[in-house]
């Protein structure tokens, strides 16, 4: 596996939530940036050839370049194309972008949908975020179930695996969630858990991202 690694902090607060809809009770939980583009197994199937992911990986590292000289909306225009491709961590990167509102204007409901495609591929750091926004009620309706469910999700990762920090991160967010449930919306969030499945990613073609846009 090839990897790019980028320095990029993005953090919100998670406020709070109680067993049914909201409380003043402070939860504190980050939803991260991803600051690495990795081609697993997965999503990169062996219809692609080394130049396609060179190419992916070259996209990725000049957003994160971008976002680190505080060129938002550059790093949105190397980005976003990954992420309409079906790459996770650009699917991240750009839900933090339009979470922050750091070159285009803040819209947390979108945020939440690109959170959810790569939280659905089976990434810990988009569960967690996407954990986040519905203990919150940041795009999405304020739902605690949902909120266990996708923060158990991203907490089942093997200690193993490359998204360890990302599983740590989501467990300590789901006990806090749990600790403000009952035993009832406990057994219904785990049964939810039980019954998901991970989407396939995309396939990415062997062609170059279009040209950087702005959204």
């Amino acid at each position: 596996m090839r990897r790019i690694l980028a320095s990029i902090v993005l953090v919100m607060m998670l406020t709070g939530c109680d067993s049914e809809n909201a409380s003043d009770t402070e939860m504190p939980a980050e939803a991260e940036t991803s600051s690495e583009a990795e081609t697993s197994s997965e999503a990169e199937p062996s219809s692609e050839t080394p130049k396609t992911v060179a190419i992916v990986e070259m996209a990725f590292e000049e957003g994160a370049a971008a976002m680190e000289r505080g060129d938002y909306q550059k790093a949105m225009q190397f980005w976003l194309p990954l992420a309409e491709r079906g790459l996770a961590p650009a699917q991240i990167n750009v839900g933090n972008l339009y979470l922050q509102g750091y070159g285009v204007l803040p819209d947390d409901a979108v945020a939440a949908g690109w959170f959810r495609r790569a939280a659905e591929q089976g990434d810990a750091k988009a569960q967690n975020n996407l954990g986040v926004l519905y203990a919150n009620g940041k795009g999405v309706p304020q739902d605690i179930v949902q909120a266990y469910v996708w923060f158990s999700l991203g907490a089942s990762q093997s200690p193993t695996s490359d998204q360890s920090v990302d599983s740590n991160d989501a467990a300590k967010n789901r006990d806090r969630a749990a600790s403000q449930m009952t035993p009832e919306q406990i057994a219904r969030a785990q049964k939810l858990v039980g019954e998901w499945k991970p989407k396939q990613p995309a396939r990415l073609r062997n062609s170059s991202p279009k040209q950087p846009h702005q959204p």
